[in-house]
């Protein structure tokens, strides 16, 4: 597991290196493309991590597919709260300073929400035992990505 990890880790690291050279016409074909690169190494290895066997397969990756299409709008919403934090660094308001933590907060929590209803699926389909090792390596490549976001914020907006 640890292993698979790590090599999430170089992937996301390399997706993001892939999309920052890309010559692409906007930086929302950049965060599509890195979101798009994301979200494929995040299958494969979240499938080599589950340990599935193939009729195990056949019922998790349609469920999971769908899951990470309702991601897929979260990872946006992401980088917009990461761009707007940027935009507003340097100058940023009190007011500026609300929305960005109100838009962060219903982020999270709206992730939240997503991974129970998945979970929820999951569970209609697999043993509770397999839902729950979905969820801890969900957690865990979300909390790596949750690293790679941290780097780029400053600490402070003083």
């Amino acid at each position: 597991m640890t292993k698979l990890l790590i090599a999430f880790a170089a992937l996301a690291s390399l997706g993001a290196a892939e999309a920052a050279l890309a010559q692409t016409t906007s930086t929302n074909d950049d965060t599509q493309l890195l979101i798009s690169q994301i979200q494929t190494d995040k299958r494969a290895v979240v499938l080599r991590a589950m340990e599935l066997t193939d009729a195990e397969v056949a019922v998790f990756t349609p469920i999971y597919d769908e899951y990470q299409a309702e991601m897929k709008g979260l990872f946006q919403r992401g980088a917009d709260v990461l761009n707007k934090f940027a935009a507003n660094y340097g100058s940023m308001t009190d007011d500026a300073a609300n929305d960005i933590m109100k838009e962060w907060f219903s982020l999270r929590d709206d992730r939240n929400v997503v991974i129970k209803k998945y979970a929820k699926k999951f569970g209609k389909k697999m043993p509770a035992t397999d839902v729950l090792r979905w969820v801890q390596i969900e957690n865990k490549l979300n909390a790596l990505l949750d690293i790679q976001a941290a780097q780029v914020v400053p600490v402070s907006t003083k």
